[in-house]
């Protein structure tokens, strides 16, 4: 009885994989699940304490509430920004992991660490708000997005490299296109860091011009993809 038992529990897993599954189920298996949760977690705790720094003073009068909220400008500005930001690697992050098949534990550090700069996030927007011209404050954001933004592209390329992490359907162009995004966000705003030193107002113009830029790049490699894949249906 014990060996029949036993047998039936070590069949169990075969039978197991021939259930139908869905795609929750096969990320709860691999520790995806727990990984998207803590993920989506801290991208909504960032984006929602960016609006605390945006205040009206308790001793305002009434006569001078239009006044105040109309002086509350560079907060708002700073709010826009990085909310859009967070926005930005919330999005390429659902994108980067849904491409992923399963993880490894460097990956999860790697994660953690994205994610920690995520939190970060809302105080270099805090001290911009508050010092809209600063080199200081702009170039502290500068930085904290450059390394945001290496985190978010470094996970991208440790699962589509050497760990072999990435689904196996995903083709060259597409994996390159992904690489490309993300670097190209980390250039621009590293090399707004001297930029924000010598002149703030154009840093901050440069951080609005990275949202079409990153997504011509990844728009130009998806192309050329389908360019690709046209030739050869040509030949």
């Amino acid at each position: 009885m014990r060996t029949r038992s036993g047998d039936r529990i070590r069949k169990l897993p075969d039978r197991l994989r021939t259930l139908p599954r869905h795609e929750d189920d096969e990320a709860s298996e691999q520790g995806m699940g727990r990984i998207l949760a803590l993920s989506d977690g801290v991208f909504a705790i960032a984006a929602t304490l960016l609006i605390i720094e945006i205040a009206v003073p308790a001793t305002t009068a009434d006569a001078r509430l239009s006044r105040v909220l109309l002086g509350l400008w560079p907060r708002y500005l700073a709010y826009l920004l990085s909310f859009l930001v967070i926005a930005r690697f919330w999005a390429t992050h659902r994108q980067t992991f849904r491409l992923i098949a399963r993880t490894d534990t460097a990956l999860v550090w790697l994660n953690l660490l994205l994610l920690m700069f995520v939190a970060f996030l809302p105080f270099p927007t805090a001290v911009l708000g508050q010092h809209i011209r600063s080199p200081a404050a702009a170039a502290l954001y500068a930085i904290s997005v450059s390394l945001t933004a290496t985190l978010s592209a470094a996970c991208w390329w440790y699962a589509s490299g050497p760990a072999a992490l990435a689904r196996p359907h995903l083709g060259g162009a597409h994996v390159r296109a992904m690489r490309a995004r993300g670097l190209s966000a980390v250039l621009v705003f590293a090399v707004t860091i001297p930029v924000a030193v010598i002149a703030p107002t154009a840093a901050e113009i440069l951080w609005i011009l990275a949202f079409p830029l990153t997504w011509i790049i990844f728009a130009w490699f998806s192309f050329d993809k389908d360019h690709q894949l046209t030739e050869g249906e040509r030949t």
